[in-house]
Formats: structure tokens, sequence, C-alpha cells
């Protein structure tokens, strides 16, 4: 079963056992190794700076930038500082957060841990290649990433707190694109709205009484001693999970379908689960692990299939609805009101609504109506490439939310060229820069002001960094 996944960086993290030693140690000394046959020491990690009771570590600074080293090539003078800069904000929040008591738990860091390695895994496309990208195993990479990822949390909590409440009124809007120099004004690119019609394929009970008499087979066959990784790779039509046996690495209860978690969390030893409905098809579920909330199972899942005939059908009443739109019987928002089977769309005319990348929260068309091309599936791009505002495409088929088969008639709405950002067109972009900007004053005041207070050692080595904030050398 295909789970929600978030994909940010993690900071390096602190290295034990030299970290209590080097709490003591002056910013300015480094910890050194003598090497056997070697004159001069060895560096193996040193202090490079001290924000109240936390030290940033050489290797803190080089972890980020093995992280992040395909944004390096953008980035102006020496990337160390940029890096070192980032953990110092970092550190100074994490000391406020600690006398604010703010706080996150570990089973919340684990989650996120797991959802980063997710798609660290999907970006990469397998766990080997993430143990080969950050030459670890994947045990050591989770090791490495639950500290920095737990701060960067606390973190992130404490920063929303200082900047929590602040809105910006239309008339600073206004102020803030007329200040905007005319070379800076962002370009918007090219965006559309998307109407849909969709019709789902029925399946018929005896079909679905293949598909669970065949994962029972499998549920005996796991109790008399098969190995239930083998069936999963063999026949689970989870392609997220299908090639690591079926396992689904701990999750909490929220992530999960209901129907599933329900029986999962029930689980114990080496049971197999009965057979398990939920909006993907049909599972059985093995316990692997469970730690608290957390829970990493196995599963097969089978989904059941729509028959020839019954797609044909599907194709056919599309194709008659299509007909009736172009003859001008019917207007698409209504046919898709009367006949749309998508839930989500049906109600609003066909009209798609813009979730945003679930991995980028702050998306520019986030919540609208509007996209642009990259952020529409290949079927759709595939299906409009060729279209005109109010034509209306070829049936196509294509898998809904729950991957299952659906077949799709679209039609452009409007488009909007791509153009200069306009107060009028762009409003909410405009806002939404206007607020990132408000919020970052405010926390650039408060990081100003903490400064002043908070104890801050920076070594010799960094104290000639070009740093966007002024007060970290004192």
């Amino acid at each position: 079963m295909k789970t929600e996944q978030a994909f940010t960086r993690a900071a390096g993290r602190l290295l034990f056992p030299f970290v209590l030693m080097m709490l003591v140690l002056p910013a300015s000394l480094s910890l050194n190794a003598q090497v056997v046959g070697q004159k001069d020491p060895v560096i193996i990690d040193r202090v490079i700076a001290v924000v109240g009771k936390y030290p940033i570590l050489q290797s803190d600074i080089e972890n980020q930038m093995i992280q992040f080293r395909t944004e390096i090539m953008g980035l102006a003078g020496d990337p160390r500082c940029y890096f070192l800069e980032s953990l110092l904000v970092n550190k100074l929040l994490l000391s406020q957060a600690e006398i604010d008591s703010i706080m996150v738990t570990d089973d919340e860091a684990q989650r996120e841990v797991e959802n980063k390695l997710q798609n660290y895994i999907y970006e990469l496309g397998s766990e080997e290649n993430l143990a080969n990208y950050f030459k670890k195993t994947i045990l050591e990479i989770k090791q490495d990433l639950f500290k920095p990822q737990k701060e960067n949390m606390i973190s992130r909590r404490m920063s929303d707190e200082i900047t929590k409440g602040i809105e910006v009124t239309p008339s600073e809007v206004q102020k803030f694109y007329k200040n905007m120099p005319s070379n800076q004004v962002p370009l918007r690119p090219e965006t559309l709205e998307i109407r849909e019609i969709v019709l789902k394929p029925s399946v018929s009970e005896s079909e679905i009484t293949r598909i669970q008499n065949r994962l029972n087979e499998f549920r005996e066959r796991i109790l008399k001693g098969e190995s239930f990784t083998t069936l999963a790779v063999l026949y689970s039509e989870d392609e997220a999970s299908a090639g690591s046996g079926g396992v689904i690495d701990f999750q909490p209860r929220s992530t999960l379908a209901p129907e599933f978690a329900a029986v999962a969390f029930n689980l114990k030893g080496n049971d197999v689960s009965r057979v398990v409905k939920t909006d993907f098809g049909y599972h059985i579920i093995q316990l692997i692990e469970r730690r608290g909330d957390l829970i990493n199972v196995r599963h097969i899942l089978m989904t059941p299939k729509p028959s020839i005939e019954e797609k044909a059908a599907i194709r056919g009443r599309l194709d008659s609805i299509s007909t009736a739109i172009r003859e001008g019987k019917i207007t698409f928002e209504a046919a898709a009101q009367r006949y749309s089977e998508e839930k989500d769309t049906r109600s609003n005319g066909g009209l798609l609504l813009n979730n945003g990348d679930p991995q980028n929260p702050a998306s520019q068309n986030r919540n609208t109506t509007w996209f642009e091309p990259q952020e529409l599936s290949r079927e759709v791009m595939d299906a409009i490439r060729n279209l005109k505002v109010g034509e209306i495409s070829q049936i196509f088929e294509t898998r809904d939310a729950n991957n299952k088969p659906v077949f799709k008639i679209i039609s452009i709405k409007s488009r909007r060229p791509a153009h200069k950002a306009d107060l009028k067109l762009d409003y909410p972009y405009l806002q939404s820069l206007a607020l990132n900007q408000r919020r970052q004053d405010v926390l650039n005041d408060w990081i100003e002001k903490k400064q002043k207070s908070m104890y801050i050692l920076i070594n010799p080595d960094f104290r000639n960094c070009d740093f966007e904030r002024k007060g970290w050398v004192k």
C-alpha cells in the first residue's frame, strides 16, 4: 500500500564519543589524533561554533554540504559559511525552545525519519542505492538522521511560535508589489484550469471471490511454511512494497487505511491476517515488529480487475457523453455534475483542485484551480497536448488515487500564458510572498535580539565569513 511521503533533507549528527570532550575544549582548538608513522596530526573533528550549550562540529557542516551538494553550485561565496549560519540559527531556536518548553516526542521524530527514508529510497530507486549514496547501512542512516531530525522539528516549531498570528493586509500586499524592482518581479509560468469526467468500471462478484480465494490460498501456504516475502515479491500488486517482500516499514496508524490498521495493530507473533478489504483492494498482512505507536508489517495486495466487456461499455458511455457535449446538448460542466463518478470534482463541474505538492506545502498554486504543466500527470499532459480551450480530449485510461483503473475525458477550461507576476492575476501568489517576507523580517528581528543575550562563540577560522545576519561574531 502506498503511503504518504514527505522528502526533506537533514543536518549532520554530533559524533560520539568525542562530543563531551569537545564541549570543554576552547573553540580555537581541534581534536587531533596522531597516526602511527605520520609526523603531523590528523584532524578527526573539531568544534566550529557553540550556541548556548549546543556545539556545531565541522562534521555537521560537511554532512550538510554532502546532502545539499546539488544546491551548493548556486551559492555565492564559501558554502561552508552558508551552512554554518543555517546551523547557528537552528541552535539559537533550539536553545529558546528549551526555555519555552517546546518539545517533539521521539515517536514524532521517528515517524519523520521513516518518511524521510522512504522518500530517499523513492528518489534514488532502492535501499541499495541509498546506502551507496551515503556510504552507510540503512540502520546507520536512521541513527544519523534521528537526532538532527528531532532538533530540526523543534526549531521549526519554535520558529512557528515566534511568527504565529502574523498576517498581511491587502494594502501591505500592494505595497510589497509596488516596492518590488521591475527586474525582480517573478515570472509566472503558463497555467491551466482543467475539467474532467471520470467513469469507474465495476468488477463482478465472481472476480472479487476469485481474488479473495487466491489470497486465502496464499495464507494457507504461508501458515504451512512457505515464505510470505517470496509470495509478496511474486504476486503483490503494491508496486511500492512488492520488491521488498511486501514490507511497509514503520508507520503510525494515521498513515494506513483504517481497515488495514485495525487488523494490523491487533496481530500477534507471526500470525497472518484474514483477508482485509480497503479502498486499495484486498490484503493479507503479517506483523514484523511493533514499537509503541509505530508498526512494521508486510502485506500482499491484490485488486479485482474489470472485465474487457465492462471496459468497453465504459468507453461507450464516455463516447456518448463526449458526443452530446460536442453537439451542444449539454455543457461539459453539467455533464460532469450529472455523470462523473469522481466525488472530489463532480460537484465542482469536474474542475480539478490543485492540492499542491505534499512535500512542499508552500506550492505556489496550492489550493487553487490552476496547474503548471509539470504539476499534471503524464496521462493528462498527453491528453491535452494539442487541445485548445473548450475542446474535449480523447477517452483515456488511467489510475485513481487508490491505483484502480478509471476512464476519463478532460477539457481545458482556461489557459493563462506565462507572464510577469501581476497583482490582479496573481494576488494569492504575491500575498504568500509578502507574508513569507513579513515572517522572515520578524524572525530576523528576533534573531538579532537573541544574538546579544545568547552565548555564541565562533572558531577563528570562520570569523571572516560574510554572514547574512550580523552579530554572530562577538
